[in-house]
């Protein structure tokens, strides 16, 4: 037990020896950079990785903080989370459609107006198309028949506002990135009247 504790305590010292041969170090460089105009050294990546880190877990991290400001360390994390993101959303969704298909979804509607998306989903294959789109990107390429709302149907929605306004609710939806490059998905629900909040995550 006595071997335990003295080598823990000479560990303790030789760490804070270590901290003190190293802030001397930086104290020179700081004092030769400020009176001499010494070159800042540009940081490396491990070293913006490292503070990014420090800045999280460390309390007074911007006391300890000289070649660089707390905002430029904090800008180091933004920049590392959009470039995380960046990469990992290259895989493209859907894949581009060739015009001759476009035409071919046209013409196929041309000539039975009445068939829904999912038929001529269906009717593209048995042409022989290879990986036909999806019934919902080509219901993109087909005129629009919807009517614009009547004025009845406008005075009815307003009516049914008005009767519900109790029973209604409003929600909200956004996201919080973390430091581990994580999403937080946090869900926001409020009731009009009375108003109430709820947040779930």
């Amino acid at each position: 037990m006595v071997t335990y504790f003295k080598n823990r305590f000479m560990a303790k010292n030789v760490a804070n020896l270590e901290i003190i041969a190293l802030k001397s170090q930086l104290a020179s460089y700081v004092h030769r950079f400020e009176k001499e105009k010494t070159p800042k050294p540009r940081p490396t990546p491990a070293f913006r990785h490292l503070w990014v880190l420090l800045s999280k877990h460390l309390e007074n991290w911007k006391d300890s903080l000289v070649m660089v400001k707390p905002d430029t360390v904090i800008h180091w994390h933004r920049t590392t989370f959009k470039f995380y993101w960046k990469q990992k959303s290259k895989i493209v969704g859907r894949p581009t459609i060739s015009a001759e298909t476009i035409q071919l979804i046209k013409r196929i509607h041309k000539e039975n107006p009445i068939l829904s998306p999912e038929k001529i989903h269906e009717k593209l294959r048995l042409l022989g198309v290879n990986k036909p789109p999806a019934p919902n990107t080509i219901a993109k390429y087909l005129p629009s028949t919807r009517k614009p709302p009547s004025e009845k149907q406008i005075q009815s929605w307003k009516t049914f506002l008005q009767n519900h306004q109790q029973e209604t609710w409003a929600t909200d939806f956004f996201t919080i990135p973390t430091l581990t490059f994580h999403v937080l998905h946090v869900l926001v629900t409020s009731i009009i009247k009375p108003v109430k909040l709820s947040i779930s995550m």
